[in-house]
């Protein structure tokens, strides 16, 4: 028996798989990295394989079987083959290529479930899908939208997960907390089904146009049952299901012509009261907080000019992410007062753009307290010097600074383990964010391996470290797929938000 080609179906739909079983034999048993020529079809993972010999009557035989997982990539025609095989011995056999009939799949093309759900059990197909969903598809550049995916089931599923995220380059991504979820009963046209949401994210678009949020693909584990009797329930087989959610598109607005605007969405701003601690500079802390992406937004501006010069620090952004992505964005405004007396602090203002395409003002309002001037260059103090030149009154004078410098050691002994994880951190992302995503992703992987964690558990993982790693995930795939030059910052952010989970 010779060498064969051989695949278990000739036509499948655009989520079904596909298996081809290579035999190769005697002489032809020895090749090794066989490249196997497809089109309209992509190898899922490496084959398996396995080897047989024999000895019979002073005859030696040699088979190998090598079965490939193969998907198809778009309805239409495919194709395995031809295969042209070397031997051991300079032999040469071309095996004749197999054509594949890819039907188009109408479930793909929609996200109504009673639709997918139809079409599954017409094709004759087990009763699971995903199914996108956006709360909104209309939106203004930088406006919130929130995506679910949702995995719809009637199937006896042994187990599931994510096996593609999808590509999200035209939009900033924030995963939104899904722990705690339970699977629901419904019934969609009459048949009773489990539904479960698998992921979330809030989606920020970058730019105006038609973005696409790309299909979210999952894999399944099926118990397939054996004949008809009382065990039926308990004995099958298992059989892989991979199911994709259609794409969406999001039509997304330019902002109105105007003034620029900090931000889309509703967003509040506050203002604590004015302080000047010892003659040194006026602080006012600034927070600004919405269902808005603030990562990037100006501070907010003085409404007149102010008697005096001004630096401002920029604080911390965290980000609640639970029905939506609720961002706190906070600025210390240092104010160094030009003279001494009763000082105005002008209403601090910044503008936004609504949900409804409205320019709203958001502002704190005017401050005014005593104040004494301050230098920026120096915030010592005014005043004149202590009298006195006695060692006792030195000394006395001394004992401010000591209580300041034992102060300061206490907070050292604080802070230090928080300065040390943050070096190492930063340390950490320079050594993982390499030149190509595909360099970053594998260096990644290796990183969580050495430290015990695999990386598709945590791909599937509910939790602040398994949302942190989809999320950098994401970006890598569709820089990596649309030969996309991925922001360094955006990466770096990313790294550094998985590694602060461990």
């Amino acid at each position: 028996m010779g060498s064969d080609l051989q695949v278990d179906k000739r036509t499948l739909s655009t989520d079904d798989a596909l298996t081809i079983t290579l035999t190769l034999t005697d002489a032809f048993a020895s090749a090794d990295n066989l490249q196997l020529p497809m089109q309209n079809l992509v190898i899922d993972g490496s084959p398996s394989v396995s080897s047989e010999f024999s000895w019979i009557n002073g005859q030696s035989s040699r088979r190998k079987v090598l079965r490939y997982v193969a998907r198809p990539i778009h309805p239409g025609a495919a194709l395995v083959g031809p295969l042209t095989l070397h031997g051991a011995d300079g032999q040469v056999e071309t095996l004749a290529p197999l054509s594949i009939q890819v039907l188009p799949d109408l479930a793909a093309g929609t996200n109504d479930p009673i639709r997918i759900l139809h079409e599954l059990m017409a094709t004759g197909r087990d009763p699971i899908f995903v199914v996108a969903e956006a709360d909104k598809s209309n939106v203004f550049v930088g406006e919130q939208v929130i995506v679910t995916w949702t995995i719809y089931n009637a199937a006896n599923v042994q187990q599931h997960g994510i096996s593609r995220m999808p590509k999200l380059a035209d939009f900033w991504v924030e995963e939104l907390d899904i722990r705690g979820q339970t699977p629901q009963q419904v019934f969609i046209g009459g048949v009773a089904m489990q539904k479960l949401v698998i992921r979330r994210v809030a989606l920020f678009p970058l730019r105006a146009g038609t973005l696409n949020a790309d299909p979210l693909a999952i894999e399944a584990q099926i118990m397939k049952p054996l004949g008809s009797n009382l065990l039926r329930l308990f004995e099958g087989s298992v059989v892989d299901v991979q199911r994709r959610s259609s794409p969406l598109a999001i039509e997304t607005r330019p902002i109105p012509p105007g003034p620029p605007v900090t931000a889309v969405g509703d967003v509040a701003l506050q203002c604590e009261a004015p302080v000047q601690k010892n003659g040194g500079p006026v602080a006012v802390e600034v927070i600004m907080t919405g269902a808005a992406n603030l990562r990037a937004a100006p501070p907010p501006s003085f409404a007149q000019a102010i008697d005096g010069s001004v630096q401002i620090a920029e604080g911390a952004v965290s980000v609640q992410r639970r029905d939506e992505a609720v961002m706190t964005r906070r600025w210390r405004f240092l104010i160094f007062p030009n003279s001494t007396g009763m000082f105005v602090v002008p209403p601090l203002t910044a503008q936004i753009l609504t949900p409804a395409g409205v320019r709203r003002e958001i502002r704190c309002e005017q401050r005014t307290l005593l104040v004494q001037a301050a230098d920026a260059a120096s915030t010592q103090p005014h005043g004149p010097p202590m009298p006195g030149s006695a060692p006792v009154e030195a000394a006395r004078q001394s004992l401010p600074f000591i209580g300041i410098a034992a102060a300061i050691l206490i907070l050292l002994a604080i802070a230090w383990p928080r300065i040390a994880r943050a070096r190492a951190i930063r340390r950490d992302v320079r050594a993982l964010v390499r030149e190509t995503p595909a360099e970053t992703r594998i260096a990644v992987d290796e990183w969580l391996s050495g430290r015990g964690v695999d990386s598709i558990s945590i791909l599937r993982e509910t939790s602040d470290r398994g949302d942190a790693y989809r999320a950098l995930r994401s970006l890598l795939d569709a820089a990596e797929r649309d030969r996309l030059i991925a922001e360094p910052v955006d990466v770096r952010g990313r790294v550094r938000d998985l590694l602060a989970t461990f």
